[in-house]
């Protein structure tokens, strides 16, 4: 805050003018309080709130408790009698106390009116908590969006987003489920040696600690034994199913199997808390989980709120409720994709509903790559190599969008970033301290959201149940590739093809990886190959490798 000094009086003091509206609540009044608080800068016997407008305090004590309850330092007793309303000419209410050290539209010290004219920080005063929603799409294409290059698929509200917001282009995952959410939820890297999820601190857990009602809609997949549940794992509320859509239908889990498959044929069950509530048609996950996360913003809108919706969609079987079948250029995937953008737009319009917009960051991403294996059924990584399960760059690098109106300027930003990294940067913008030993693979990036700062990671690697390539700056290494994670006519996991010598690529030029040039640079070989055995090692033994 930087307000206007006017003089007051001959005694060498000023009178401080805050800007007041009708709807400011008790607790955003304790939050400019507490922001223009600064012990020792100034001495004050009396302070005097001008009330504009309508809004008073309706006979109420004055934000007593509330300042008790909010912060320490405000003891009780330093206020007296009930602080109501005079109901004068100039609707004042005035507050006696011994000596509080405070500002706000009140008698300041010259000196210290000064300092605030000039500009001079006086306040180390902590923001309040944004509400944290984070949307996780299952099996999304890097190519599957407007803003991403799509000219097939509708997605007018995601691309709003990414107007308004910070859009990552050199953006990571694992490249499969349920190693992808484990990163999530935990800022490790998955596949390291002797990580138990249940044993972890996880993002849900962390902001729960902080007095955030949390709640997980849509696809857990991290287990369902006591310890892994989600109730276990951080969340008040859960709603939605353990795993993939896919689990409880036709097998072998191939295209053939797949594309004439009527919609009952999957069997997959929605779970309320513990509760097993039934069978879910697959056209009314994204339809229902919409319902649900659209009541809980309007339920929390007074406290913070951390949502996780996880959506079943466009992860195979694909299909798309009555008001989106036959809606797109681009088949029953491009009518999901349509549904699941209409999705966004109802939660955006909520927040908007509510008044909370400007206090929610909104997070959309992908698990991973898309199962191109699926051809009209599954997405496309364009123009990335590769599909899910790969170590291919469409294999893991996904689309991500952060939006938080009049927090967040909108960019494009080309910095390598992993899902990983989201732990730390949901922690540093929620005020919360990493505890130590957990996320060690998490890197914070809020400067870089906010300020447009560089991140500070220089390097991934990439995994499918193995340790597949490394990456270091612009180049990339491939000790093993797949180019797929079925075989397509029986379902089995296909094997990988040992690289030897490996492949290197150099991604800034060559985003495709089509250019094998390990040939021609060959001390960057035997340099990268020594990073990623160093890799290897850490992950092995708890060791940082980034």
């Amino acid at each position: 805050y930087r307000p206007s000094v006017y003089p007051e009086d001959g005694n060498n003091h000023s009178l401080c003018p805050l800007p007041w509206t009708p709807d400011l609540t008790q607790s955003e009044l304790v939050s400019i309080i507490s922001a223009f608080a600064g012990e020792g800068k100034m001495s004050v016997d009396k302070i005097v709130i001008s009330i504009q407008g309508f809004w008073v305090f309706k006979e109420k004590p004055f934000f007593r408790e509330q300042l008790r309850e909010t912060d320490q330092k405000f003891p009780k007793e330093w206020f007296t009698g009930d602080c109501k309303s005079s109901r004068t000419n100039t609707d004042s209410i005035t507050i006696m106390k011994k000596k509080i050290w405070i500002t706000m539209l009140f008698a300041l010290t010259s000196g210290f009116a000064n300092e605030v004219e000039a500009g001079i920080a006086v306040s180390n005063a902590e923001p309040s908590k944004p509400n944290i929603i984070l949307i996780m799409a299952d099996d999304l294409g890097y190519g599957d969006l407007g803003c991403y290059g799509s000219k097939f698929n509708s997605t007018p509200h995601i691309d709003r987003m990414a107007e308004q917001g910070v859009r990552l282009m050199d953006f990571h995952a694992a490249s499969w489920c349920a190693p992808s959410r484990c990163g999530l939820m935990t800022g490790f890297q998955a596949n390291r040696r002797g990580l138990n999820l249940a044993k972890r601190i996880t993002v849900a857990e962390m902001l729960r600690n902080d007095d955030y009602s949390t709640a997980l809609i849509g696809k857990w997949h991290l287990g369902m034994t006591k310890g892994l549940h989600p109730l276990d794992q951080g969340f008040d509320y859960w709603f939605g199913t353990k795993g993939s859509n896919d689990w409880d239908g036709p097998n072998p889990i191939i295209y053939d199997a797949f594309k004439n498959a009527p919609e009952s044929a999957w069997k997959t069950p929605l779970y309320k808390d513990r509760e097993r509530l039934g069978i879910c048609p697959q056209s009314q996950f994204t339809k229902r989980y919409t319902q649900e996360t659209v009541r809980l913003i309007k339920r929390h809108k007074d406290k913070p709120f951390f949502i996780y919706l996880a959506h079943n969609m466009p992860h195979v079987p694909v299909f798309a409720s009555d008001a989106f079948k036959g809606k797109s250029r681009n088949g029953v995937y491009g009518d999901v994709l349509m549904e699941l953008d209409w999705s966004i737009g109802k939660i955006i319009d909520a927040l908007k509903e509510t008044g909370i917009d400007k206090k929610t960051l909104v997070v959309f991403m992908s698990d991973n790559g898309p199962w191109t294996m699926f051809q009209e059924f599954g997405g496309v990584a364009n123009p990335l190599k590769g599909e899910k399960g790969t170590g291919w760059e469409g294999g893991g690098r996904v689309p991500c969008i952060f939006y938080w109106p009049d927090k967040i300027s909108p960019s494009v930003n080309e910095d390598l970033i992993v899902n990983t990294d989201l732990y730390a940067t949901l922690a540093s913008f929620a005020g919360v301290k990493v505890q130590d030993g957990e996320a060690i693979d998490s890197h914070d990036i809020s400067n870089l959201l906010l300020s447009g700062a560089s991140s500070s990671r220089k390097k991934h690697i990439y995994f499918h149940h193995q340790p597949m390539a490394w990456r270091n700056g612009d180049y990339k290494i491939h000790f093993q590739t797949s180019d797929r994670i079925r075989n397509p006519e029986t379902g089995a996991m296909e094997g990988k093809v040992v690289q030897d010598p490996p492949l290197l690529f150099d991604i800034s030029r060559d985003i495709q990886e089509s250019k094998n040039i390990a040939s021609e640079y060959p001390d960057i070989v035997q340099r990268m190959t020594g990073e990623f055995n160093n890799a290897i090692e850490a992950l092995n033994n708890g060791g940082i490798y980034d």
